[in-house]
Formats: structure tokens, C-alpha cells, sequence
């Protein structure tokens, strides 16, 4: 069943009764959010509709307490628009030829070749990117990436030249790379955003170095200070700075994430680093004290069965631990996938995302059985099971027609920002 629903006074969906499911256990859809599916006439408030339980795909709905619904300004008896998926159709056979060629290559030419194993990679994974039937298109020159590795590559070899001469001449240098980390951001951005396209409009990028400095430089070095707390805040402050920079040919992205929702994920997901750690300590307290009072005692066997639990305990609860970890991290990074991409929007048309956690840990899981399994080997067919995993969790929402945007005139950035960044492996994007 596909369902449709109100947020900040527009229409998202469909989805179906699973993601409906999280979107109210995430807190997207509340009591008082209008919903509408087919068949139904006019829009009803949520807590209406879950005050009646029925059997859905995903179980019972649990009833809610009904709230004053706000007023929907949409014509009730008109359908929404339906939903336009991203899909990929890249295959890890395919991506493999891709892949071989560009290894040996690389190789062969000691790392000239670089530069054009970088665009026939992005070029793959953007021609089997397509959304509404048109694909997305990558469009840099090698040539340009080439210039900028090697300018990069001349910074470092004259960094550690300054070294062996003397340690001082490489303080200046130290401070420079220092200064230059927002504008390798922002460059590393606008390049590859003016040379993406979809229907042959290109995107564009408007951050600037004082905003990256900022977001990148200055509240991650206030983040200690306040015991990580500033953490999420820091975390809305750059997809913000991401999103709302970008452009659509003349159309500019919004973002309309909160700090509260941001704290919120990150304490639903402190749960999981939380509880192994207290239950790390206990085990050591009990068993440091049981060791003890053998050991006060006189008793050598008490002793010994204090050490032997401690020693049968400790292994089980870092395992259980690292097992938590895990899980911690896919669940913030499963949600803040999902939030960041459901408050994105361009012009009129809103996008919609869901990822579930445990979804995310089957595929990291398998990717790095396989990986090792075939030592290395099936990296394509992981690359292409992780972007088709992300990229298919994600829809367009369209607010009207999509013929309505208008091409915009920059000039063509230069690749040494991009290099740079991959360099420094400095990674900014949107996906995991």
C-alpha cells in the first residue's frame, strides 16, 4: 500500500507501510502529520488513522495519542505526484573491466594514468545513474586532473625536501597547507560539481573559504572543549554549508534539518557505545575485586577463579562490544543518511530517503567477508553493491515540472583543488 504524507506544508511519498513504520518511529511522521493514501477522499491526521489498528505489510500500527492536525493547504481530492526513484544499473562485471584496466595502467605509467582512471570511473558510475529516464553525466578532462596531481605531488616532494634540509623550513609550509585546507574544499566541491550534469545542465557551487573554514577547521577544534557535545551541531552546520551551496543549473538546494533533530539521532545512537562501556567496567571492577578479596583472604583458589572469570569474561564483552560499536555506527550513519536527503530539496521538488541499520550492516558485513575472501579481488562488486544500495534508497519528490530549470554560466574551475583534496583524502560527500 502506498502511502502519502504532509511535512512543512508539502506533499512527500509514496512509501510503503515499512518505511511508513520508520518514518514515525524517526519522529518525521507525528501525531498531528496529515496522511493520504489511495482511495481515501481527503488527507487525515495521523493519530486518526493509527487510533484504528489494522494489519498492515509491516504488523500493527500501535495507536498514538490524537493531536490537533495543521491545516494542509494542497487540494485534498487531488492525487500527489508519484515518486521518482534513482536507480543504478551498473553490474560488478562490468565494473571490473573498468577497474583491471585502470589498475594496470596506473601501474605501467607509475601513476600518470591516474588522472584518466579517475574520470572512466566516475563516468561509469554516473552514466548508470539515471533518475526520471536520463542518466547523469561526468564531464572533467583528465588532462586538468593530470596538471593538478602534479602540482600536488611537487608540494609534497618539496615539503619533505624542506625536511631533511631542516625542520624549520617546514614550518611555513605546514602553515600554509594549513590556510589552503578550506580552499582545497571548496575547489574539491566546485569542481566536481560543475563538471556533474543531468539533461545537460550542470551543477554548481557557491561555499566559500571563510564558511569552510568554519565548518571544517574552527568548530572541530571547538568540539573538544565542550566533551564532543558541540559534535552534532558541528555535523547540521556542514550539511547545511554542503546542500544550500549547491545548485541546479540556476536553482538553489535548501536544507531544512534542526539541531534538535540532530541531537536526537546522536543520543538514540549514544545507547550503543554507552552500554558495552558500562558493561566493560563492571566486568573489570567485579572481577579486579574478586581477585582482591581472594587475594586479602590468603586464598590462591579464589584467586585463581577471579582471574579465570575475569579471563573468560573480558574476551566475551569486547566481542559483544565491538558488535554494539558496529551497529551504533551503521544506525547514526543509516539515519543521518536518511534525514539529511529527506530535508533536501531543489527549487519546488523535495527528495525522500530510507535506510534502514540493518540493512546497512548486511551489506558491510558481506562486503568485507568478500573483499578478504578473494583478497582484494572483488572490490568492483563491492563498489557497485554499495552504490546501488545507496543510491536506490533514495527518491525524487517533484513539486512540478522538471523542465523548468535554467542553466547557469561559470567559469570552469581548475582540477588542483580536486587533487588536492583526493590528496589529503578529505571526503565531504553525501553518501556513506
Amino acid at each position: 500500500m502506498n502511502w502519502y504524507y504532509e511535512f512543512n506544508r508539502e506533499q512527500r511519498g509514496p512509501v510503503s507501510d515499512e518505511v511508513l513504520h520508520q518514518l514515525v518511529a524517526s519522529g518525521e511522521i507525528r501525531p498531528e502529520t496529515l496522511v493520504w493514501r489511495e482511495g481515501w477522499s481527503d488527507w487525515r491526521p495521523w493519530a486518526t488513522v493509527a487510533a484504528e489498528p489494522r494489519a498492515t505489510g509491516a504488523g500493527m500500527v500501535p495507536p498514538l495519542t490524537p493531536l490537533t492536525p495543521r491545516a494542509f493547504e494542497a487540494d485534498p481530492g487531488a492525487a500527489p505526484r508519484a515518486a521518482l526513484p534513482i536507480e543504478f544499473s551498473g553490474s560488478g562485471g562490468e565494473y571490473f573491466r573498468v577497474w583491471i584496466v585502470n589498475v594496470l595502467l596506473t601501474v605501467v605509467t607509475l601513476g600518470i594514468y591516474a588522472a584518466w582512471a579517475k574520470v572512466r570511473t566516475r563516468r561509469y558510475f554516473y552514466a548508470n545513474t539515471s533518475l526520471a529516464g536520463h542518466a547523469f553525466e561526468y564531464l572533467a578532462d583528465p588532462k586538468r586532473i593530470l596538471i593538478g596531481n602534479l602540482i600536488v605531488i611537487g608540494a609534497f616532494i618539496l615539503f619533505n625536501v624542506a625536511g631533511t634540509i631542516s625542520p624549520l623550513l617546514q614550518l611555513p609550509l605546514m602553515l600554509a597547507i594549513a590556510v589552503a585546507v578550506p580552499w582545497v574544499i571548496v575547489r574539491s566541491i566546485l569542481f566536481n560539481a560543475r563538471n556533474s550534469a543531468w539533461r545537460g545542465l550542470r551543477f554548481g557551487f557557491t561555499g566559500t573559504y571563510g564558511d569552510a573554514f568554519i565548518v571544517f577547521i574552527l568548530l572541530p577544534i571547538l568540539t573538544p572543549l565542550t566533551l564532543g557535545l558541540l559534535w552534532p551541531y558541528v555535523q547540521r552546520r556542514r550539511r547545511e554549508w554542503l546542500t544550500q551551496n549547491h545548485r541546479f543549473g540556476t536553482t538553489a538546494f535548501a536544507f531544512g534539518g534542526t539541531d534538535g533533530d540532530f541531537y536526537l539521532i546522536y543520543l538514540k545512537a549514544l545507547a550503543f557505545f554507552i552500554v558495552p562501556i558500562i558493561a566493560y567496567v563492571f566486568v573489570m571492577v567485579a572481577g579486579v575485586g574478586a581477585a582482591m578479596s581472594g587475594a586479602g583472604e590468603g586464598g590462591e583458589e579464589a584467586l585463581r577463579s577471579g582471574m579465570l572469570g575475569l579471563s573468560v569474561a573480558l574476551p566475551f564483552v569486547f566481542f559483544a562490544g565491538g558488535l554494539s560499536f558496529f551497529a551504533g555506527t551503521c544506525f547514526l550513519r543509516a539515519r543521518i543518511f536518511s534525514y539529511v536527503w529527506s530535508q533536501t530539496s531543489v527549487g519546488p521538488h523535495r527528495f525522500s530517503a530510507a535506510m534502514r541499520a540493518r540493512d546497512l550492516m548486511g551489506l558491510q558485513i558481506v562486503n568485507l567477508l568478500v573483499t578478504v575472501l578473494t583478497l582484494g579481488l572483488a572490490w568492483p562488486w563491492v563498489a557497485v553493491r554499495t552504490a546501488r544500495f545507496q543510491l536506490t534508497r533514495i527518491a525524487l519528490l517533484p513539486g512540478g515540472s522538471l523542465d523548468d530549470f535554467v542553466g547557469s554560466s561559470q567559469p570552469e574551475p581548475g582540477a588542483l583543488g580536486d587533487a588536492a583534496g583526493d590528496f589529503l583524502d578529505i571526503d565531504i560527500g553525501f553518501g556513506l
